[in-house]
């Protein structure tokens, strides 16, 4: 196994550029690029990320519905979609590199709002629910963070930073709304049951994604001086070289366990600060304040990853989880704690799927990105699907959250040293190929 990051065709980046060129230059973006991003950003919305908020209180309604336990909820809502669903990613960013992010995104869409759809249908079979849960997020998941990375990268390569924090963002602030919609229309005043909530969402889905993926998702013409020759291949690393680095094993494990941390007790939340006293409406808008941290942690953490040349900024965001979890062991029926450990698991909430991007683009260049960061986020989100099952298992065996949750602390702390010892970054890629697209105008290909 290799310790650092292959070398390859590198330019230096622009050195004297500040932040007023930057953020004039991301304003100025044309058309084309403005809508893609749009377009990435609604997709997102309705991504099994921005509906995963549901979750939290589908899970103990099914479980009160069925007779089931908590744990065998979790099963069936977050851990078989999340351990099939994101295997599809690698080869979701391949079709998105051969046929282009329009064809992926549209027929994903349309079987992701139907297979959603059908969900509430396939109740009297705990298993049918299941598979269609999983069928779900796979076609989700293609729709969504198998194509929205291409587009960002291939329109803003010097903006990737601030245009990946923005998937995060987006998908975070959606989730921040949703979470006490979504309380409401399952176990509040809304009425609608776990079934009903299903059909809502898919009604979203079907509004939102379809047209966006129409409409508005595009990528850049590749520009060649000479027609007949084919276009230069894309600056990076390949796939087998940077999948042997250290770089790569130590960005995917930090991003896993971190990840874990923060689904795992967003997951639980209902029960494990239930047992704390505070009622399900008090966790709700806790889970709000989760969310809405992560607006502000992935956007400046974007924004600070393009001007910096060391992944420093990542280091304080994932230390912001174990902190989060210790408050949080720690509270026995204090609201305003409640709180400080929402706002600082959120700090990080979302950081596998906003910043990794980055870290992936920054190191590895753009040659196997789809297929690389697909992999990346597949392996993180594994663990968004197994942690909550295990710590809700290992409670229903011992009785107590005590022991799954510092275990959950001590992983977190291991991957704020994994990402402590990441190396400065190299020179930034050669993108000749792919100009950043906020400095200039191209058409929309055919």
């Amino acid at each position: 196994m290799t310790t650092s990051v292959p070398a390859g065709d590198f330019v230096p980046p622009p050195s004297t550029a500040g932040w007023r060129p930057y953020l004039v230059d991301l304003w100025k973006a044309p058309a084309r690029a403005r809508a893609a991003l749009a377009g990435s950003l609604l997709l997102m919305l309705v991504s099994p990320s921005g509906l995963s908020a549901m979750t939290t209180y589908i899970v103990p309604a099914f479980s009160r519905d069925t007779g089931t336990r908590p744990a065998d909820g979790i099963l069936v809502f977050v851990t078989l979609p999340l351990l099939v669903g994101p295997v599809v990613l690698p080869f979701a960013g391949r079709l998105t590199d051969r046929l282009g992010a329009r064809r992926v995104a549209v027929p994903a869409g349309v079987a992701y709002a139907a297979t959603t759809a059908l969900v509430p249908l396939c109740a009297p079979s705990v298993p049918l629910v299941a598979v269609m849960l999983i069928l779900a997020a796979v076609c989700g998941f293609m729709a969504s963070l198998g194509v929205v990375f291409k587009v960002v990268s291939t329109w803003l390569p010097q903006h990737k930073g601030v245009g990946f924090a923005l998937i995060g963002v987006v998908s975070s602030l959606g989730a921040a709304v949703f979470s006490p919609v979504f309380q409401w229309l399952i176990s509040g005043g809304g009425g609608l049951g776990w079934k009903g909530t299903y059909f809502v969402a898919a009604g979203l889905i079907a509004v939102v994604a379809l047209p966006t993926a129409l409409f508005l998702v595009s990528e850049p013409a590749v520009p060649t001086a000479v027609p007949t020759k084919a276009p230069p291949p894309l600056p990076g690393v390949e796939l087998r070289k940077a999948l042997s680095t250290r770089v790569w094993i130590s960005i995917t494990v930090a991003l896993a366990l971190a990840a874990a941390g923060t689904m795992t007790m967003r997951q639980i939340a209902v029960d494990f600060f239930g047992e704390r006293g505070f009622s399900e409406a008090t966790v709700s808008l806790a889970v709000s304040g989760l969310f809405t941290a992560s607006v502000v942690g992935l956007f400046v953490g974007g924004l600070a990853l393009d001007r910096t040349d060391r992944p420093w900024v990542v280091v304080p965001m994932l230390a912001a989880v174990p902190a989060g979890l210790l408050v949080g062991f720690l509270d026995h029926g204090s609201t305003p704690l409640l709180y400080v450990t929402m706002f600082l698991l959120g700090f990080a909430y979302g950081a596998e799927s906003a910043l990794g991007p980055f870290l992936i683009a920054r190191y590895f260049g753009l040659a196997a990105f789809g297929q690389l960061q697909g992999l990346t986020l597949a392996i993180a989100t594994l663990s968004l699907g197994l942690a909550p099952y295990l710590v809700s298992a290992a409670e229903g065996w011992t009785g107590s959250y005590t022991g799954p949750v510092l275990t959950l602390l001590v992983l977190t702390l291991a991957a704020v040293v994994l990402t402590a010892l990441l190396p400065k970054f190299p020179p930034a890629w050669d993108t000749g190929r792919t100009p950043d697209r906020t400095t200039e105008r191209t058409t929309d290909p055919v």
